[in-house]
């Protein structure tokens, strides 16, 4: 039998948050221009922050979502639909949790950055999955928003100074969720329509989907190559990024072309890494630029 707390993690979607302190970790990483004690505290606290308010958030987003998950086979196994935790405690762990990652964030007055974290986590829980999720197709759309703060999060823990960097990788994280989202709810929108959820691919033709889902990665190529024509990096940022999206415009253009299952899924697996690599990119010049810095100094 697994432990309450490895339940509580399963139930906390660590797919979906691990992914989101990674986000976090990056944006604060643009923002250090020094290795000073401070700003590794600061790190740690981004980290900390991030990864409570994004368990949290899930465990919210999981309760509301306790009747659909245990209509769809792809979630029914899930600890609150098989009864693992009751509806009380993943309540109380839902909200013990996004509140406990906005103090952190007061706490060391980090104020910019709390105030991101409870429109992200307001966003994610009221917005998409109480008000939108169960009526409008475009739900992740606005969802997409909450997703995206962590980067903001990690950067305003670091610094308040202003950079258009930290929200261009914003706008990217916002338009890789869709075609996340979307490719995925394709691939299982049976599923979707059994619990009567409007997702895009569940309201929407075959070619209509393919065609958003096909725009959002075009999008997502164009935010990902906005910081070298910007001049925030070099062709050694830009060469790895643009060899990486070169198979995304195929997959998408095959998509258009013949919409199905098949080419749904090779976008999406194929997609799904991409923001990870990027974010991986970005992290290792940055440490570098840093190592630099205190080589020169």
């Amino acid at each position: 039998m697994p432990s309450k707390i490895a339940i509580y993690i399963e139930y906390s979607k660590p797919k979906v948050w691990w992914l989101l302190v990674f986000i976090a970790f990056g944006g604060a990483i643009l923002a250090v221009d020094n290795f000073s004690f401070n700003n590794i505290i600061m790190i740690l606290v981004a980290i900390a922050a991030v990864t409570m308010g994004s368990m949290g958030a899930e465990g919210l987003t999981n309760y509301i979502d306790l009747e659909m998950d245990s209509t769809m086979e792809r979630t029914k196994n899930r600890p609150l639909p098989t009864g693992e935790i009751t509806k009380k405690q993943a309540l109380m762990f839902g909200y013990s949790l996004a509140v406990l990652s906005v103090i952190i964030l007061l706490a060391f007055r980090r104020f910019v950055a709390s105030i991101f974290m409870s429109i992200g986590i307001f966003d994610n829980v009221f917005i998409y999955s109480y008000l939108l999720k169960k009526v409008s197709p475009y739900s992740i759309i606005y969802g997409g928003f909450s997703g995206a703060f962590p980067v903001l999060i990690g950067w305003y823990t670091i610094t308040s100074n202003f950079s258009w960097l930290p929200w261009i990788l914003f706008f990217l994280v916002m338009f890789w969720i869709p075609v996340h989202v979307w490719s995925l709810a394709y691939r299982y929108r049976e599923d979707y329509k059994k619990a009567n959820v409007p997702m895009f691919p569940v309201t929407h033709s075959d070619r209509s989907t393919a065609i958003a889902i096909s725009f959002s990665s075009v999008l997502l190529i164009v935010f990902s190559l906005i910081p070298y024509f910007m001049g925030f990096y070099s062709l050694v940022y830009l060469i790895p990024v643009a060899i990486l999206s070169i198979p995304i415009i195929i997959f998408s253009y095959n998509f258009i072309k013949n919409p199905g299952r098949k080419t749904s899924f090779r976008l999406f697996v194929y997609t799904a890494p991409y923001l990870t690599f990027v974010f991986t990119l970005i992290i290792i010049l940055n440490v570098l630029r840093l190592l630099n810095l205190l080589h020169s100094a």
